[in-house]
């Protein structure tokens, strides 16, 4: 099976392509459309976008006569038998060889006409076990995509994994379905970039938080601020320079006092240093920071420059499981200036889809941090490893979806 993408003004122009190059046996994995000058569209004009796919071995009702090389004691007969009529010597099964590798079959005299029906019967036994084979081969490749879709998976990073999986099978190094479904398997783990939690190390870390307002960056701060209070409860240091929302101090001072760690307030560059020079000694400094959403540029700039200023090491970007894809794919946009990021998801638990936080980890390539799957403040929170997560969607109750097309 040949699988490939085409391009194309309109879908009538697209599907024109795909009839060109696979005839009509081709088979429709996949549309969409592709904004203009977007990351997939450099032009001006939109597009279209089609993923086709056609077996090799073509059925022998698109094919017409043609002598394709047999053995000098076979002749072609025009006034005898019917298209799928082919000769099969009686040692191999050279007829087979020949119509895999071509797409004009004729039709074949045999030298027995006693044996011909029987052979002739043989022959479209044959022809109709390739065809639903590949036919089967492909609807599966259908409806694995399929799978991926109710789990959450979005179209871009379908299709990316449809012009991977194209680019490996016209190399013939994937011929078996156990094969292909490896090779899913393997890229999304080779897709997903690795968890980088944070470690205290004996140098201190000054870390920013980054988040629209009710992504649950508050929440998930003093749920890692109270993963290392537990063994350096003097090492952990809460600022807030949250001056926009109601109760956002209150919250957050409440919650530090639950996890028994230090809490100050700081608005500007000048005081965050000077709480930075108060707790020289701190091995882990966490700074939470208004609530700025995609179209807030003042407010980004803002907290960008002053992460800057205080020397920031990295930079969490705190994202809601229950978003949807162009929103978080639109915070991690408006976000690209800022240093060292790392993706922290919160809300796990409210989400039964996982598949967009992982297309959105996909597509960002940016390295996760922590997951919070749970609203209490202790617990509730551990090292995002999307390959696991992936695993685990893939792996749902016990039965393989790869294993169930």
């Amino acid at each position: 099976m040949k699988i490939r993408k085409y391009i194309a003004r309109n879908m009538p122009e697209a599907l024109q392509q795909v009839r060109d190059d696979f005839g009509e046996n081709a088979v429709i994995l996949n549309t969409r459309q592709l904004r203009r000058n977007s990351r997939f569209n450099n032009s001006d004009q939109p597009q279209v976008e089609v993923t086709a796919a056609v077996d090799e071995i073509i059925p022998t009702e698109n094919v017409e006569s043609e002598d394709f090389g047999f053995s000098p004691d076979v002749k072609l007969n025009p006034n005898i038998g019917s298209r799928e009529d082919v000769l099969l010597s009686g040692k191999s099964f050279g007829a087979s060889k020949a119509f895999e590798k071509q797409r004009n079959i004729t039709k074949v005299e045999n030298e027995s006409s006693i044996e011909e029906p029987i052979r002739r019967d043989y022959r479209k036994n044959e022809v109709r076990n390739m065809e639903l084979n590949n036919t089967k081969h492909i609807s599966e490749i259908d409806q694995l995509c399929n799978e991926f879709r109710k789990h959450g998976i979005t179209e871009e990073v379908i299709e990316n994994l449809l012009s991977s999986l194209s680019d490996e099978q016209n190399k013939g190094s994937l011929k078996k379905n156990s094969e292909v479904f490896s090779f899913i398997n393997n890229w999304f783990k080779s897709h997903l970039p690795e968890c980088r939690r944070l470690k205290i190390g004996e140098e201190k870390q000054v870390i920013g938080f980054l988040g629209s307002a009710g992504a649950g960056k508050t929440t998930a701060i003093a749920k890692i601020a109270g993963s290392f209070a537990k063994k350096r409860k003097d090492g952990v240091v809460i600022i807030s320079t949250d001056n926009r929302r109601i109760g956002a101090l209150d919250q957050l001072e409440a919650l530090s006092h639950i996890i028994g760690v230090r809490f100050e307030t700081a608005f500007d560059e000048m005081e965050i240093q000077v709480m930075l020079d108060r707790y020289e000694q701190a091995q882990l400094v966490l700074i939470d920071a208004p609530g700025y959403g995609c179209r807030d540029e003042i407010g980004l700039r803002q907290l960008k420059r002053i992460y800057s200023s205080v020397d920031v090491q990295e930079v969490h970007l705190v994202m809601d499981a229950t978003n949807d894809f162009k929103h978080m794919m639109e915070m991690i946009e408006v976000s690209s200036n800022f240093p060292n990021r790392r993706l922290l998801f919160t809300k796990k638990d409210q989400v039964s889809r996982v598949g967009t936080i992982l297309s959105a980890t996909i597509c960002s390539e940016i390295p996760t941090s922590y997951i919070s799957n749970s609203n209490e403040v202790k617990g509730g929170i551990e090292p995002a490893d999307m390959r696991g997560i992936f695993t685990g969607m893939i792996d749902i109750n016990g039965e393989q979806v790869l294993g169930n097309v």
